[in-house]
């Protein structure tokens, strides 16, 4: 079994472990630093979300390392806690919630008919997770 995959179950696993939560009860959960499990194109963002309804997007790729770019909205999570709605003067879009877990969370959003994932490991610090992406590169 690959490291990576190992790795992604490893991570799965103790998500798993815990309860799913509702962000509808406590919207204050998604604040933090959420490092985001690199895709095939080598896309690591890191989002911080704040309490004041401010995010800021931390692009990284780990196939170019040393460039990154920072983009700040705005963001609110609706009501039932399934939408979270990213505003800036760029763009306005929503994300839905597929899970969420007080360390975990898998979003997703559909960009021209096609639904894609996005799944989130909250961290300490604003780093990409190319570690990942190199021992996937590796195999």
């Amino acid at each position: 079994m690959p490291f990576v995959v190992a790795m992604l179950y490893g991570c799965a696993g103790v998500a798993n472990n815990q309860a799913e939560l509702s962000l509808a009860e406590n919207k204050q959960l998604v604040v933090g630093v959420w490092a985001m499990m690199p895709l095939r194109n080598g896309i690591a963002n890191v989002v911080e979300y704040t309490a004041d309804g401010k995010s800021k997007l931390h692009s990284f790729n780990c196939t170019k390392p040393g460039e990154t770019a920072v983009e700040e909205s705005a963001y609110s999570i609706r009501e039932d806690g399934k939408i979270i709605s990213i505003s800036s003067p760029y763009q306005n879009f929503d994300l839905r919630v597929l899970s969420f877990k007080r360390n975990a969370m898998k979003l997703a959003m559909t960009i021209e008919g096609m639904e894609l994932q996005f799944s989130y490991l909250k961290t300490s610090k604003i780093a990409p997770l190319c570690v990942l992406y190199e021992k996937e590169m590796e195999q």
